[in-house]
């Protein structure tokens, strides 16, 4: 019961320190559909860290990643293409499941505001397995709530 509670609290603390909520679909080639959610913080102007977890019933699984991403708002260069938010960036990624896989992310995206809360994006990952983990790349939809 203390491990659930503790776990909760950890929980309802990274959702309360968040800055967006996303939910996912996605389509890789050895995890095959997939849907989950994530959280993003921003952590300065332009660098934003965002946990995944997808469901991944191919391997079947959970897919996790960790990453770090360089997200500027081009509307601080040019106030006609406010809104728009280009980002690349990388990580660690897993399949936790009966066989697991572990390997390096290199992610990149672009998202679009469609107000100042809302946020739809389009995403492609590519990790580089550890060691005899095999190289996979997933294609990502989904949308932000702020």
């Amino acid at each position: 019961m203390k491990r659930a509670f503790l776990l909760l609290a950890a929980l309802l603390g990274l959702a309360y320190a968040q800055t967006a909520i996303q939910m996912r679909f996605g389509y890789g080639e050895v995890l095959g559909l997939t849907f989950g959610a994530g959280l993003e913080n921003r952590l300065r102007q332009n660098l934003s860290g965002r946990l995944a977890a997808m469901l991944a019933p191919a391997p079947p699984g959970v897919a996790l990643e960790a990453a770090l991403l360089f997200k500027p708002d081009l509307g601080q260069y040019d106030p006609t293409l406010a809104g728009l938010l280009p980002y690349f960036g990388g990580g660690l990624s897993a399949v936790v499941g009966p066989s697991l896989t572990a390997g390096v992310s290199f992610t990149g995206g672009l998202e679009g505001l469609l107000d100042p809360s809302t946020g739809l994006f389009l995403e492609a990952t590519y990790v580089y397995g550890f060691a005899d983990f095999p190289k996979v790349w997933q294609f990502a939809l989904g949308v932000s709530f702020r």
